[in-house]
């Protein structure tokens, strides 16, 4: 039985839209903010630059292990105002969960609102959703750090 969520979450940002639009599709960018949690790493096996339909491959886990490979599939990308993909989190030959995240940017005068919308799907009962929900909340935070010393 699959467990779904949805989560939404809101970000005034001291940034630039394309910066942030570009922390959101970096490879580099990627390995530093996505990381789940403390102790926890991103490292991006194969990354194309992010196009439509084009994939990219990452493994994350505890720093020594990452043992989960996500694959990250480019839906919709409309620089610097939209962005749509969708990270399947597979381990052991088993699919943990499905997220599509739809992050919408706009220009402030202070910066950029961030508008990230995630659709979770979790196979792995209510434990994996909680973990699902604790890591795009570590990440973005992770995120909103990121973007904002590079403004």
């Amino acid at each position: 039985m699959a467990d779904f969520a949805t989560l939404d979450f809101q970000r005034s940002l001291s940034a630039a839209p394309n910066t942030v639009f570009e922390a959101l599709i970096s490879a580099d960018a990627r390995a530093i903010w996505g990381a789940p949690g403390d102790g926890f790493v991103v490292e991006i096996i194969d990354q194309p630059e992010a196009a439509p339909g084009l994939r990219e491959v990452s493994r994350v886990g505890p720093a020594g292990n990452p043992y989960v490979t996500v694959n990250t599939d480019w839906i919709v990308i409309e620089a610097p105002l939209r962005l749509v993909y969708a990270e399947t989190l597979l381990a052991e030959g088993e699919t943990l969960g499905v997220t599509l995240a739809i992050a919408e940017l706009s220009a402030t005068k202070d910066g950029t609102q961030l508008e990230l919308h995630l659709d979770l799907t979790s196979f792995g009962g209510a434990e994996m959703m909680g973990d699902l929900q604790g890591g795009w909340t570590h990440a973005l935070d992770n995120f909103a750090k990121l973007v904002e010393a590079e403004s």
